[in-house]
């Protein structure tokens, strides 16, 4: 039987083995923990110290169609996957699903390593402590990051670093950037616009002069977390996986990747059930023998994606791409409902569900 094979756990990983599952192929997903994380959910777990809200077992949301091996990647070629049990999986397609490395508060490998409540309590801990925190980054994450704190310990001092002249960056329209920056200095965020931070150690610097700072946050962006592989030109020298506009690997079209263990220039769930639907079409092509394969066109000048950005539990923003490539903003009450107000808690079947 035709063999795919998905290396990673996390969201788009079993997403995708659960899709998988009613073609003809045999599914195999790969995890390196019996748990899963649901990164856009923790960064409210400094408040709430609640596991629940952001972890659960790979195997409750995973069909039972797809086998589960639990076991850790030591090397990919072109035929065969590696495994720390010395065993080995042949594959006619493989998928790359592994995400990226992130900084507090959203380190998947702390939360594995430690335990996610000794981790929570950890930064709670030092947030309490502060009283000026500094958030190096303007993009989703800090600004959702700087959202959170704001909005649950409004006596601290919040400061908002970004390099650009409005937070986000140009792949959000101006209306949704607007908000999220008004909402930002409603909760009494301190916004450092269109300048670079200088950081030595602990230390925060603009323009020579220090920023006060007990706490810093950095949210610069992740760093692709790619398993080990013997396939020449699989990475750039970022060390992400180079796709293309169908999902699969330059270097290798029978090895497909998604999420942020990729080139795609945005990081996050964004486009993501339009992403499973294009993937997802590809491998059953390959599994019928044609090749009548979509792509998505991210690489296009002014792409945008759907994107929900949360501000607190009270505030968000973000867009909605209609046909024909039409953006328009999102209204807040919609954010708020659809993401900001729970994050997603409660609702970790349904985002992996099996359609």
């Amino acid at each position: 039987m035709f063999q795919i094979v998905i290396v990673g756990s996390g969201f788009y990983g079993i997403a995708l083995a659960n899709r998988l599952q009613k073609l003809n192929a045999k599914i195999t997903l790969i995890a390196n923990s019996e748990r899963t994380i649901f990164l856009p959910s923790t960064i409210r777990l400094p408040f709430n110290k609640d596991a629940s809200r952001v972890e659960v077992l790979v195997k409750d949301v995973l069909n039972s169609n797809v086998e589960l091996i639990v076991d850790q990647v030591l090397n990919i070629d072109e035929e065969r996957i590696e495994l720390k049990s010395n065993h080995s999986i042949a594959y006619d397609r493989l998928v790359i699903a592994t995400g990226a490395e992130w900084d507090d508060p959203i380190c998947p490998d702390k939360f594995l390593q430690y335990g996610i409540e000794t981790y929570a309590n950890e930064l709670s801990a030092k947030i309490e402590k502060a009283r000026n925190i500094v958030i190096v980054g303007g993009g989703i994450v800090g600004v959702e990051v700087a959202g959170e704190i704001a909005y649950h310990c409004p006596k601290k001092t919040v400061t908002l670093i970004h390099s650009r002249d409005k937070v986000l960056n140009g792949e959000v329209i101006e209306k949704a950037r607007d908000s999220v920056q008004s909402q930002l200095l409603n909760l009494g965020v301190k916004l450092i616009l269109g300048k670079k931070a200088e950081i030595k150690g602990d230390s925060v610097f603009i323009d020579g002069s220090q920023i006060p700072c007990d706490h810093l946050m950095k949210a610069t962006g992740p760093r692709a977390n790619p398993p080990p592989s013997s396939i020449k030109g699989l990475l750039n020298e970022q060390r992400e996986i180079v796709i293309s506009t169908t999902f699969q690997t330059v270097s290798t079209p029978k090895i497909f990747a998604i999420g942020d263990v990729t080139n795609y220039p945005e990081r996050g769930l964004v486009s993501r059930h339009s992403w499973l639907a294009t993937i997802c079409h590809n491998l059953q092509e390959d599994v019928n023998g044609t090749s009548n394969y979509r792509s998505i066109k991210w690489h296009e000048r002014n792409f945008k994606a759907n994107v929900g950005i949360s501000v607190g539990p009270e505030g968000g923003a973000g867009q909605i791409v209609l046909p024909f490539g039409i953006c328009i903003n999102a209204p807040r009450f919609l954010i708020v409902k659809s993401k900001s107000a729970t994050l997603f808690c409660g609702r970790f079947k349904s985002l992996y569900s099996y359609y």
